[in-house]
């Protein structure tokens, strides 16, 4: 199962992802947000990702002249966006998408559960019932051909029911597997990596 390691906000979680064998790193550049990096600290992140691991940035309604100067400084392999995706980016693109969209056939699009105001409030991310129909979507748009990659409330307690369920194309994780906001547990991410089945 391919895994993406979201929200890494250090250079050692970074290579313990790698060397646990995730397919990407993932980096978030949306302000105000917990994870979110600035520029001197992504190129710290960047360089501890080897090569053959995705390096991705995360945004959300981003413009496209910014978009493209993040990706050209840090080499990034990917890009994951909530919004529109700006023309004429030249790295693969993870389009978040909800779920009642359309499936998009052939394309790598992200999957997760819709929070409720109670659910946030809990810090516990999404509800069972959000859950549950994340990876029913998910299950369905593996079915079209679009690349279903699941996120949303994912841990080494639920990930091996959740490749079970949603058949996804790639797991994507981040407080699932912290010690805190933004800062990775080594034995979470063994143990999310062993449930996986990576």
């Amino acid at each position: 199962m391919r895994i993406k390691v979201c929200g890494v906000t250090r250079p050692r979680d970074a290579r313990l992802a790698a060397k646990l064998g995730a397919w990407a790193v993932g980096m978030i550049f949306v302000p105000n947000t917990p994870r979110y990096l600035t520029p001197p600290k992504a190129a710290r992140i960047r360089a501890a990702i080897p090569k053959g691991v995705l390096a991705i940035g995360v945004f959300k309604h981003v413009a496209a002249e910014e978009l493209r100067r993040v990706v050209r400084e840090l080499r990034l392999d990917a890009v994951q966006i909530y919004g529109a995706v700006p023309r004429g980016i030249k790295v693969r693109v993870i389009q978040a998408v909800t779920l009642d969209a359309r499936p998009l056939r052939g394309k790598m699009v992200l999957i997760e559960p819709a929070r409720t105001d109670a659910d946030r409030r809990a810090g516990r991310g999404p509800s069972r019932a959000a859950q549950l129909k994340a990876w029913k979507t998910a299950r369905s748009w593996r079915s079209t051909g679009a690349r279903a990659v699941l996120a949303g409330g994912l841990t080494p307690d639920n990930a091996a029911e959740a490749v079970a369920a949603a058949k996804p194309w790639a797991l994507d994780v981040s407080s699932g597997v912290e010690a805190r906001p933004g800062v990775k547990s080594a034995r979470l991410l063994r143990a999310f990596f062993k449930a996986a089945g990576a």
